[in-house]
């Protein structure tokens, strides 16, 4: 942290309020980085719809050298940390990484004068299977130790699933694409 930067205070947790928040192009934009080591390994620079449509092993090889050599091109997604630093909510990060990139994107965030009360990374035994599962779990988890919730996610597959399995009994689901947040 840089002497004389602003920190927001994380909010205490059980407060009976939640945003849950997902990393990739939700807190942080991190596309750059992906389509710069499709680069490295394809030998040309492929488009997110592209990488994203590869067999799920090899999406992931793109994903992981992505983040580890170019995570400095990741930039904020500053509506997003300004609507969460003016939030009451007890901030969750979820976020389909691997603990492998926690010093990182821990350093990401405070790096924009943002505390989370709890990160949850993804175990390393579901990386190769459906993010929107695993992000599923754990939300229904979360959904029944607070009130209220915010789902913070720029994939509408992942809130879709979420929706249709947890419902909106106390959870309202908000879709990020770039500077935009909309309620689905």
């Amino acid at each position: 942290m840089k002497l004389g930067q602003k920190t927001t205070k994380a909010k205490k947790p059980g407060s009976g309020r939640a945003a849950v928040v997902d990393f990739d192009n939700t807190l942080f934009f991190t596309d750059e980085c992906t389509i710069m080591a499709s680069k490295d390994i394809y030998g040309r620079l492929m488009s997110i719809k592209e990488i994203r449509s590869l067999p799920k092993p090899e999406k992931h090889r793109i994903y992981r050298l992505g983040f580890d050599k170019y995570h400095k091109k990741s930039r904020p997604n500053l509506p997003m940390i300004n609507k969460l630093k003016k939030s009451s909510a007890t901030l969750i990060l979820l976020t389909a990484r691997s603990k492998d990139d926690s010093e990182t994107i821990t350093s990401l965030i405070a790096s924009s004068g943002l505390e989370f009360n709890r990160l949850i990374f993804r175990p390393k035994k579901y990386l190769i299977g459906h993010d929107e599962e695993w992000k599923l779990g754990e939300l229904g988890k979360i959904s029944q130790k607070y009130e209220e919730i915010e789902f913070y996610e720029d994939k509408i597959e992942n809130i879709m699933h979420a929706k249709k399995n947890i419902g909106s009994r106390n959870i309202q689901y908000f879709r990020v694409s770039g500077a935009s947040i909309r309620r689905v």
